[in-house]
């Protein structure tokens, strides 16, 4: 039996034969070529999804006329990241030439009196054809005529803003985060499948807590990470970072990064770090972040800004930082360092065995995390759990987990590398006494095996 593709390239064949350039319409398409009437409820659906795409795109989208395997998609995919076009953040409709939406391509056709054959438009919200073609059209000739037609990116509009008020501030961190989001966007684009790390975090949603939770453990996941970051060639860094580069490097130049609310707690996949124009940009201010921190050393703004700035160079070692810097005599026992600080110093300390740092910034950890697993014991006896039913909460529990990697993990690491059996076996043997937490002495005869304590091992994992 021949394929449904095999029928319609023969239709299309015998098609191309006749007189007339318009694709003529399929019996009864006339019907259903208008919503309403006699159409199905699938067609209906159809028309549906089709008009709230265009009108929730606000500037319109492409559409595509293509057979599956055709080379439009994978074309215009490619092309929607080039610069002009990437500012545009434009989306793509897919129809797929006489194997579905077969009403939904009549009407197009009918509507705008197509030739046969696989094609592109520009179609606005109020359905006007604004640009359309059947070979792939070149990214800047057709930016130039979506302008020319109105279509004009958001970019261009802030950008011809900031130019008129430079001292708006607004204004131009409106700018950078139009430009950030285009040039992440473009580096998944142009990355892909290679990018090992960081580029699905971004997507997920958390409460305020587990953000800051899962913010930290990717900050981690990046310093532990022993390979190189993959970077863009120079050809491509021009292209997608330039911009945002130089944008950046001016905002802290005019110390308007100071005056502003500007950080970096929403850029969590850390795709800056594939940008060797944006690591040089970092080099060469990340003093003054620095500098700021002198003189405003509890200042969660200021350290996230330089957490980022130091992660993406890879070699800014926090510790020199924190030789120089003067917390007020009255801080808080446990809150200083800041707490991602803290993690960063953890982390640079284990990857050079400094473990007395590791126990001195972790001492108090434990106090943190029984107060934590006191907390979850509590909520389970309030709902009276079986024992079975605590437990996978109790496990389940992202912030146990979070913690336990975060602070009791390397706190019982840096115990064992320096000969203190007692200190660790003290914290393990607390942790047995909460009801279903024993089971957390399991990961911690992991930590044991991996200092190469097999009898220790044996006697804290849980039987």
């Amino acid at each position: 039996m021949k394929s449904a593709l095999a029928y319609l390239l023969l239709a299309q064949s015998l098609l191309v034969a006749q007189p007339a350039e318009v694709r003529p319409a399929r019996q009864g398409a006339a019907a259903r070529r208008v919503p309403g009437g006699n159409a199905s409820f699938a067609s209906e659906t159809i028309f549906e999804r089709y008009r709230q795409a265009l009108k929730d795109s606000q500037r319109g989208m492409f559409v595509l006329l293509d057979l599956d395997n055709g080379p439009l998609l994978s074309a215009f995919r490619k092309l929607l990241q080039e610069e002009g076009l990437a500012e545009l953040k434009l989306g793509i409709r897919h129809v797929r030439l006489g194997i579905e939406q077969t009403e939904l391509e009549d009407y197009l056709v009918g509507k705008y009196s197509w030739q046969l054959g696989p094609r592109w438009a520009f179609i606005d919200p109020n359905e006007n054809c604004l640009a359309q073609g059947s070979e792939i059209p070149d990214a800047q000739a057709l930016t130039d005529q979506l302008d020319k037609m109105g279509v004009r990116s958001p970019v261009r509009r802030i950008r011809d803003y900031v130019r008129r008020y430079p001292e708006n501030i607004d204004g131009r961190l409106a700018l950078l985060n139009m430009l950030w989001s285009i040039a992440e966007e473009r580096t998944r684009g142009e990355l892909g499948p290679n990018l090992t790390w960081g580029q699905n975090y971004g997507r997920l949603q958390f409460t305020a807590g587990n953000r800051r939770t899962a913010r930290i453990n990717e900050m981690l996941r990046v310093m532990n990470s022993d390979d190189e970051p993959l970077l863009l060639s120079p050809e491509k860094d021009l292209k997608i970072w330039v911009w945002w580069a130089e944008e950046f490097d001016r905002l802290m130049a005019t110390g308007q990064w100071l005056e502003s609310d500007f950080t970096f707690s929403n850029s969590d996949d850390f795709l800056d770090r594939h940008s060797t124009i944006v690591r040089n940009i970092y080099k060469k201010r990340i003093s003054l972040v620095e500098d700021a921190l002198r003189r405003w050393p509890g200042s969660d703004r200021l350290w996230e800004i330089w957490l980022h700035m130091a992660l993406v160079l890879g070699d800014r070692p926090a510790k020199a930082l924190m030789d120089t810097l003067a917390p007020m005599p009255d801080t808080t026992p446990g809150t200083w360092p800041p707490f991602e600080a803290k993690m960063i110093l953890v982390q640079q300390a284990r990857r050079s065995g400094d473990w007395r740092s590791v126990r001195d910034l972790l001492l108090d950890s434990w106090t943190q995390f029984s107060q934590t697993i006191s907390g979850i014991q509590r909520r389970i006896n309030i709902r009276e759990m079986s024992r079975q039913e605590g437990l996978v909460m109790f496990l389940g529990s992202r912030t146990v987990m979070a913690q336990w990697q975060q602070l009791m993990d390397p706190l019982i690491e840096s115990l064992l590398r320096m000969g203190d059996i007692g200190g660790a076996d003290s914290i393990v043997a607390q942790l047995k006494e909460y009801d279903g937490s024993g089971e957390l002495s399991d990961l911690a005869a992991e930590v044991a095996a991996r200092c190469d304590m097999p009898q220790l091992a044996a006697r804290w994992k849980n039987d």
